[in-house]
């Protein structure tokens, strides 16, 4: 991915899995309403759309700001 370093790349992965982790509680928790199920679909469609647009700009430092606000806004908001 873009001639990365190694911190980059595995603080990318660490992202990427705590992005995943918190969706997977998320699913498999029944306290969260449908309501709250169809904000996280609209932030993910959303992210999917940013990380396609930064990857295509190649800029990974932009890409990495906006999975960090992604991973943040659901600490923030569902942990």
């Amino acid at each position: 991915m873009w001639g990365l370093n190694m911190d980059q790349e595995e603080y990318i992965k660490m992202l990427l899995r705590s992005n995943q982790l918190i969706g997977e509680d998320i699913l498999n928790n029944d306290s969260f309403t449908e309501q709250d199920l169809m904000e996280v679909r609209d932030r993910v469609s959303t992210l999917i759309e940013q990380l396609e647009f930064w990857t295509e700009q190649d800029n990974p430092e932009r890409f990495c700001y906006e999975l960090n606000n992604h991973v943040q806004w659901m600490i923030d908001n569902y942990s």
